[in-house]
C-alpha cells in the first residue's frame, strides 16, 4: 500500500514540466544561485520562473562578487545589484559586491537595506573611506564586513 503513494518513476521520453513545482520549492532551488544568474538566465526559464524571481524572499542574500570573480569594474553590474536590492524591498540581510563597489552603490545598499547583517567588499579600491563610513552608520544591524584587500 505504501508503494501506491509514490511518485511513479518516469518514462524514457517522459520529462518532468519544472514549472509545475511549488513556489516554495522552485524559490529554495533559485536561492541557490548568484545574482547576476538569476538576473541573466533563471528568470527568463518561463512565467512561473520569472514571478518567483521577483519575490523578496529570493534577494535576502545577493551573492555578486564571488560570481564575478576578478573582472574588471562594469557599470552593467552595479545596475544589477541595484536591482537585486529593489528586488529586495528592505529584506536583504547579507551582500558581496567584491570588485565592484562603489560609494554610489554602497550608499543605495545602505539607504535600502537597514536589516542587513553582513557585508564583503573583499578586493574593492572603487570605494573610499569616506563613503563607507557614510554607508556603515546607516546600517545599525551589521555584525560582518569583510574588507580584505581593499
Amino acid at each position: 500500500m505504501a508503494s501506491s503513494s509514490l511518485t511513479p518513476v518516469m518514462k524514457d521520453g517522459e520529462y518532468r514540466n519544472w514549472s509545475e513545482l511549488p513556489s516554495e520549492l522552485t524559490s529554495s532551488i533559485l536561492r541557490r544561485l548568484c545574482a547576476v544568474d538569476i538576473l541573466e538566465s533563471a528568470q527568463k526559464v518561463c512565467t512561473t520562473w520569472r514571478r518567483v524571481c521577483k519575490a523578496p524572499e529570493v534577494w535576502r542574500k545577493i551573492d555578486m562578487g564571488s560570481s564575478l570573480g576578478h573582472l574588471v569594474y562594469d557599470p552593467k553590474y552595479v545596475t544589477m545589484c541595484r536591482h537585486a536590492v529593489e528586488r529586495s524591498q528592505g529584506g536583504l540581510v547579507e551582500i558581496d559586491i567584491s570588485y565592484f563597489g562603489t560609494d554610489s552603490l554602497l550608499n543605495y545598499i545602505a539607504d535600502s537595506s537597514s536589516n542587513l547583517r553582513s557585508l564583503s567588499l573583499g578586493e574593492c579600491d572603487l570605494f573610499t573611506d569616506e563613503g563607507l563610513t557614510r554607508a556603515l552608520v546607516k546600517l545599525p544591524l551589521l555584525e560582518e564586513l569583510e574588507v580584505s584587500y581593499c
